[in-house]
């Protein structure tokens, strides 16, 4: 009996591991252009290195699974309980299964495999599971196949009936102890090893390709390995300097630039657009892109070479513009629901400005109605307020056009100082356009461009709608991205994944001149929208204003917990602690710098922002 129950469980788990063989090589074949020119040599270490991620989470998954096969008593044969053990199977292996299907695609957006963070989408997952079912119909046809074989290809059969009354006890005695072994066995797997901390994802690394990590990872693991917790019993603290003393030392301090000292009471217009990546514009790609009107108010406005999202998802944007707080720890959106930040719309309240904040799709999604009031932003419009659904996608929204122009009409019934955010999203994945347009505007070589090119004709048409009305001169505009849209192959650099555009625009005032090759990031927008108008208010020390002509810029992020830094033009990554290279931040093609004194600085820059942002965020304590 025994041996049938050890054969039985190696076989089922062995399916699994199969499964998971299989769906590595799912994703090589839909990311196939990130891999052209990597050898088949690295392609197969990363196979292997997956391996014991994939043994790693197929014991972490079925712990109980494990035990319940392996049960010395004699009930276990009966047909009620192997039925109620199949169960056990697929419902323990399918929901992350489906999940390592659903970043096939999913991971061009965010640019690494899934965590928990995945719940901070809320009920969106649910409201759109039908059209993202239509659009991508494949990856439902390979659930439904991954489904399939775990319910037809268990393996069949039952333990044999136990031994007679006489050896039961012997018999109960050996399976103990065998359940206790196998047990041991798989916290040894599920750990990754024999080694001291358990297994990591930045062991999935190949070389210095991003692209090669990701295909050596499973979501599975990535997703068990992560939390969603940010109290300070959860979050360790870290001490790479001893006190906040000693920490502030190595962060540039905030201060308002002299030449915008003067008391200013502009109107503020924040235009974020849904996956805007700066490679889909003029000035962010010279030579090519679809913005030719964002580009024209760029050159007029100010607008920067090198600008840079500070995360991954439409979530990660509005803490880092409205608030100052960048995307550090996946769980960063979750925890800001329950810090105490100083938005952008409250300390304008206090200035005497009317607040409101414009969403095209659906209200509640990614909880931009309650975020947006905790920012301080009074009024929220989403679809709910539409006037006329008619105008709706019929997936996520309303067109950009029509809502760009009702957008135009609200604000010109609000009372002036108003700071309002408008939030597009027309340019989200499946990338609709009117019908009247679709013959008329380039497809480019993506999906995702002719929607960007619309944005820029519903852009243009609001601009020329809100030329004609009196807030119109009195307004400082700020247009970007709220994270890069698809590319044709997954960045290897980090760095790379978080270029979206950034352009400051006013048509009644010339700005302060700045340096368009300074480097510039999303939480440097209220800090310079602040400076601008010549408010004083408590700052995080992550953002700068872009007018602070003695500060040059820097940017920094992070994925999967590895992080990166650029300034002074060079580029550093950092894995967990592990240098993974020093570049020219326009030459990130070539060998790595050798500059170790820079390097060191970086580094040094990284931990200093990493413990304040880590440890300020347990504590609530963010501010200086």
């Amino acid at each position: 009996m025994l041996n049938d129950k050890l054969k039985l469980l190696f076989a089922r788990l062995g399916l699994v591991l199969v499964l998971y063989l299989l769906s590595r090589l799912i994703f090589l074949a839909l990311n196939l252009s990130s891999y052209k020119d990597v050898s088949l040599l690295q392609i197969l270490i990363a196979f292997a290195i997956g391996l014991r991620f994939d043994v790693a989470a197929i014991c972490r998954v079925n712990s109980v699974f494990i035990v319940l096969s392996l049960l010395p008593f004699a009930f276990i044969v009966s047909k009620r309980f192997q039925s109620v053990l199949k169960a056990v199977f697929i419902v323990s292996n399918l929901p992350f299964l489906l999940i390592n299907v659903a970043d096939y695609e999913y991971l061009k957006f965010t640019g690494q495999r899934s965590s928990m963070s995945l719940f901070d989408l809320g009920t969106d997952i649910a409201g759109q599971a039908g059209q993202l079912s239509y659009h991508y119909w494949y990856l439902v046809l390979i659930a439904l196949f991954f489904a399939l074989a775990l319910f037809i290809f268990y393996w069949p059969g039952a333990p044999a009936k136990t031994e007679p009354a006489t050896g039961a006890a012997v018999s109960w005695l050996r399976g103990s102890v065998i359940l206790i072994l196998v047990a041991v066995l798989a916290v040894i797997g599920g750990r990754g090893g024999w080694q001291r901390r358990r297994l990591t994802p930045s062991l999935a690394e190949v070389g210095d390709r991003e692209s090669l990590s990701q295909l050596a990872l499973n979501s599975t693991y990535t997703f068990i390995n992560s939390q969603r917790k940010c109290d300070a019993t959860n979050l360790t603290p870290l001490h790479y300097f001893p006190d906040d003393d000693s920490l502030r030392q190595e962060l540039p301090p905030y201060r308002i630039s002299e030449r915008s000292r003067d008391r200013k009471v502009d109107n503020i217009v924040i235009i974020i657009v849904e996956s805007l990546s700066a490679e889909y514009t003029g000035v962010g790609h010279p030579g090519r892109g679809y913005t030719p009107f964002l580009d024209s108010l760029a050159k007029r406005g100010r607008f920067f070479k090198n600008s840079f999202a500070d995360g991954r998802r439409s979530i990660d944007a509005p803490p880092a513009i409205l608030a100052g707080l960048p995307h550090l720890r996946d769980e960063t959106f979750f925890c800001a629901q329950f810090r105490h930040l100083h938005g952008l719309g409250s300390i304008l309240k206090q200035q005497g400005y009317n607040t409101s904040f414009f969403h095209g799709g659906r209200n509640g999604t990614m909880s931009f109605d309650t975020f947006s009031l905790r920012m301080g932003f009074d009024n929220y419009y989403g679809l709910n307020e539409y006037p006329d659904k008619r105008d709706s996608d019929g997936v996520w929204g309303i067109y950009d056009e029509p809502f760009f122009q009702y957008v135009a009409r609200r604000l010109n019934r609000r009372p002036q100082p108003f700071a309002s955010v408008i939030f597009t999203l027309s340019t989200h994945n499946p990338y609709k356009i009117p019908p009247q347009y679709k013959n008329v505007l380039p497809h480019g070589t993506l999906p995702i461009h002719r929607t960007v090119a619309y944005f820029d004709l519903a852009l243009k048409k609001f601009f020329e709608t809100a030329a004609g009305m009196p807030w119109y001169k009195n307004t400082l505009f700020v247009i970007t991205g709220d994270h890069i849209g698809p590319t044709e192959k997954i960045a290897d650099r980090m760095i790379d994944n978080y270029r979206v555009p950034i352009v400051f625009f006013h048509p009644g005032r010339e700005l302060p001149r700045v340096d368009r090759e300074r480097i510039v990031q999303h939480v440097d927008i209220e800090a310079s929208l602040l400076d601008y108008l010549g408010i004083a208010a408590p700052t995080m020390p992550f953002g700068h204003s872009i007018f602070d002509a003695s500060y040059r810029g820097m940017a920094l992020g992070q994925k999967g917990g590895n992080f990166w830094i650029t300034e002074n033009g060079y580029y550093l990554e950092s894995r967990l602690n592990k240098p993974g290279g020093l570049f020219r931040l326009g030459e990130l093609n070539i060998e790595p710098v050798d500059n170790p004194a820079m390097e060191a600085r970086l580094e040094n820059e990284i931990h200093a922002y990493v413990q304040w942002f880590n440890n300020g965020l347990a504590q609530d304590k963010l501010y200086r």
